[in-house]
């Protein structure tokens, strides 16, 4: 399916990858990096998460003779720009407002940025999407139907220097998208304790594991688990226990989830 698309392209092809699915494609290659590869992570900010990077690489002929398998993984992007300024505005997007907060965007997730680009309106998908002329990915969540988002043509696009893209309301679901919390909150954690972080990689420790059973845990308010979760992360479960977490759960279960993780983070501070 998806190696029929990329042959038939006639605009360059790149492949938007994460670190795990990356690692894979490497392996397959016999452990070369492929010709233009680069890496999305940059500057101080994420100086301390680099190893987590996604990178992005040129389609070229060796990239098609990858198992299909492989190329089932990812985000394929098609554009007529040069691969710097593709990057380049790639990384304008890597941070994000949301409610008046700047958070890490994990627009390179397709569990996350595929949904949103469904409820975005025209004129925003079209600011989203830059200088990328289509974005293409395998829908998970729909039995893996490829799905691609086109942009309008626009010859005065510009690279933003600063945080531009505002995450809206409407972009979320209405219900519940775990997948997007979770990845919302370990962005978030990743920018606020990346010492913790990178001690559970080092410890081998799977992150996605030591959130989910919080997250989805019934009869308890999204924001009450979103806490949880982040207090499990951060000095563990045994916390939950602790006379000042039950108080902060209990006075934030009803409130906004960025409100509640502020107050945690306030908390953590003044604990030094």
């Amino acid at each position: 399916m998806i190696q029929q698309w990329l042959v038939e392209q006639t605009t360059p092809v790149f492949w938007l990858l994460g670190q795990q699915a990356f690692k894979q494609v490497i392996a397959a290659n016999n452990g070369l990096v492929f010709d233009g590869t680069q890496i999305l992570f940059h500057g101080e900010t994420f100086a301390p998460v680099m190893s987590l990077s996604p990178w992005l690489i040129p389609v070229s002929d060796k990239v098609l003779a990858l198992p299909d398998e492989l190329l089932q993984q990812g985000i394929f992007l098609t554009s007529h720009s040069s691969s710097i300024e593709l990057l380049n505005h790639l990384q304008s997007l890597l941070i994000a407002a949301l409610e008046g907060e700047e958070v890490l965007f994990r627009f390179y997730d397709r569990q996350v940025i595929v949904p949103m680009l469904t409820r975005m309106d025209e004129i925003e998908k079209n600011q989203f999407l830059g200088n990328i002329s289509q974005l293409v990915a395998l829908d998970s969540h729909e039995q893996n139907r490829l799905v691609a988002f086109a942009n309008a043509p626009n010859t005065q696009f510009t690279v933003k220097q600063t945080t531009w893209w505002v995450i809206k309301q409407h972009h979320l679901e209405d219900h519940e998208n775990l997948p997007l919390v979770q990845a919302n909150l370990e962005s978030w954690l990743w920018r606020y304790f990346p010492k913790v972080m990178n001690e559970h990689l080092t410890q081998g420790r799977d992150i996605a594991s030591m959130l989910a059973p919080f997250l989805s845990v019934p009869e308890q308010t999204l924001t009450y688990r979103v806490l949880s979760a982040a207090i499990v992360a951060v000095v563990g479960a045994e916390q939950l226990t602790q006379p000042s977490m039950i108080e902060l759960l209990r006075d934030y279960n009803n409130e906004e989830a960025q409100l509640a993780l502020h107050a945690l983070t306030r908390q953590f501070e003044l604990k030094g």
